[in-house]
């Protein structure tokens, strides 16, 4: 009896060190600062996307998976394939650099919307989808939906 007794104090003394460590905030983008075409081919392309990243946990958080749809002035440009990997540092608020591969049949017209943004013209972007994070041992998946307007 004793020893069950211990047993369940030690289990409830782990969830409540667990629970208390591990509350959690929404991470927010705040906006995203720039995105520049790295790669056009006919396979699709490749763009680096900085944003700005809050983070106010009291752990790094780490994306593990992503699902995400990017449109260029609502136009659907397709699946997003995020390469590399990306960490936020707990407490942080930073810009972070994103790699995308872009495959899709709806590229071509990327190409004009890209280069309208380089001689100045405003575009939007968005973002649709969903990201896997981890922090420890806890995983979690966020849906995200995020659109802004970037001007050079």
């Amino acid at each position: 009896m004793l020893e069950t007794l211990i047993k369940r104090a030690l289990i409830l003394l782990v969830l409540f060190v667990f629970s208390s460590c591990l509350s959690y905030t929404d991470v927010e983008i705040v906006e995203f600062t720039d995105i520049k075409l790295k790669d056009l081919s006919s396979k699709g392309m490749v763009i680096d996307i900085d944003l700005q990243v809050r983070n106010p946990n009291n752990y790094k958080i780490s994306v593990v998976k992503t699902d995400l749809n990017i449109s260029l002035n609502n136009r659907a440009m397709g699946k997003a394939e995020i390469q590399g990997n990306l960490v936020l540092p707990k407490n942080s608020d930073e810009i972070h650099r994103i790699t995308a591969k872009l495959n899709g049949k709806q590229i071509g017209g990327a190409m004009s919307l890209l280069l309208s943004t380089a001689l100045g013209n405003p575009m939007t972007i968005g973002i649709k989808g969903s990201i896997t994070a981890k922090a420890k041992l806890l995983r979690k998946k966020i849906d995200v939906e995020f659109t802004e307007r970037i001007s050079k």
